[in-house]
């Protein structure tokens, strides 16, 4: 947790302003701030929208309210565009160095307003994008889990983040678009919360329509550990969804086991856990893993099939690149380590900014052959 709020108060702010003095800095070269009142209007937006979106991550840690989630998501949004205008200032950079030592003459207060009006667009696209989830189908073979699972529909999803910005109607849209496929069992991934204070039995409420026959199953992952409120939090879980974070159910001949996010989880961690938990290698498995950075330990133990969330794919270029360099295969779809499948979702929420650009929104169907 302190390592979380380094990052978060210090690390992420001298980020921001060291990304928005580049893009001051490169733009003013070029005269865009020639006109005083645009340089105080960059200058202030600069200087306020940060700190805002600080404070009121401070704030909703505990209190939560209409003007404190449109702050906080407006920041969001400022900081998908200002990654977009970064890239815009690097390539600029680029180009002024290329002028200036080659004398090619390149139109760049054209280019750079074409970039602008494209980190717009490409800004409000991955607004929409984020807020239309839609249905992702994979097929996974598995010979130990198909004669029990091969005519039964599984769905999952993950990474919700209700919080800010995402809250009851968002939650509503994924139960509706999960019921109209009539699954037979759900699996919910964790992050189900970002962490900040909500109207939780509000903003629940639609799970309590979510009812396939073999019931839900839900693991917490590491958004629920930064609640300040998490005893609320559990409280207010609906009754319908089973919290199996480190628990093990049998569920049609399956063992169905949630294992618990820990950042600094060791394969001795995992281990133990398993052992537990009365894990048995020799029976059908499917395990709920919110990290899946645990896949390749879990194959060596015979597990038939792993589940996972949290990377996002990245949600957003150029984030997509990092991560996948990260997670590797594991990154999202399905991947087979040894004899174990493993599925990991892109997630169906978002988390501090409400972009995704290369990524979708997404509620997994899955298909056991």
């Amino acid at each position: 947790m302190q390592i979380r709020y380094l990052f978060f108060f210090i690390l992420v702010p001298l980020i921001i302003f060291f990304g928005e003095y580049l893009i001051y800095m490169v733009f003013g070269h070029l005269g865009f701030f020639k006109n005083t009142y645009v340089r105080n209007i960059f200058i202030t937006i600069g200087i306020i929208f940060p700190i805002m979106f600080l404070g009121v991550m401070v704030f909703g840690a505990k209190h939560f309210s209409t003007i404190n989630s449109w702050i906080y998501t407006t920041g969001g949004v400022w900081l998908g565009l200002l990654a977009y205008l970064f890239i815009t200032a690097l390539i600029i950079s680029l180009l002024i160095l290329i002028n200036t030592y080659l004398n090619l003459n390149i139109p760049l207060q054209t280019i750079t307003i074409l970039l602008i009006v494209c980190s717009i667009v490409t800004t409000v696209i991955g607004i929409c994008n984020s807020s239309h989830p839609r249905l992702t189908k994979f097929e996974v073979k598995s010979p130990i889990l198909a004669p029990l699972w091969k005519d039964k529909k599984i769905m999952f999803f993950s990474d919700v983040h209700l919080g800010e910005t995402r809250q009851e109607k968002f939650m509503q849209k994924v139960v509706d678009i999960i019921n109209k496929e009539n699954p037979d069992i759900v699996f919910n991934l964790g992050d189900l919360i970002d962490g900040p204070s909500i109207p939780y039995a509000k903003v629940f409420a639609p799970l309590y329509k979510l009812n396939p026959p073999l019931g839900n199953y839900y693991v917490e992952g590491n958004h629920e550990g930064y609640s300040s409120e998490y005893a609320l939090f559990k409280e207010n879980i609906p009754t319908n969804i089973n919290n199996v974070t480190d628990k093990k159910v049998y569920i049609n001949g399956t063992q169905i086991i949630g294992m618990s996010y820990d950042m600094n989880k060791s394969n001795e961690l995992l281990r133990k856990e398993l052992e537990l938990l009365k894990y048995n290698k020799t029976e059908p498995s499917i395990i709920l893993l919110h990290d899946p950075k645990g896949i390749p330990f879990l194959a060596e133990n015979g597990v038939s099939l792993v589940l996972s969330g949290h990377t996002h794919s990245g949600q957003f270029f150029p984030f997509t690149t990092i991560v996948k360099a990260m997670y590797g295969k594991y990154t999202h779809g399905v991947a087979y380590t040894d004899e174990t499948a493993s599925v990991t979702s892109s997630g169906v929420g978002t988390a501090i900014s409400p972009v995704r650009i290369g990524t979708n929104s997404e509620i997994v169907i899955l298909e056991i052959k």
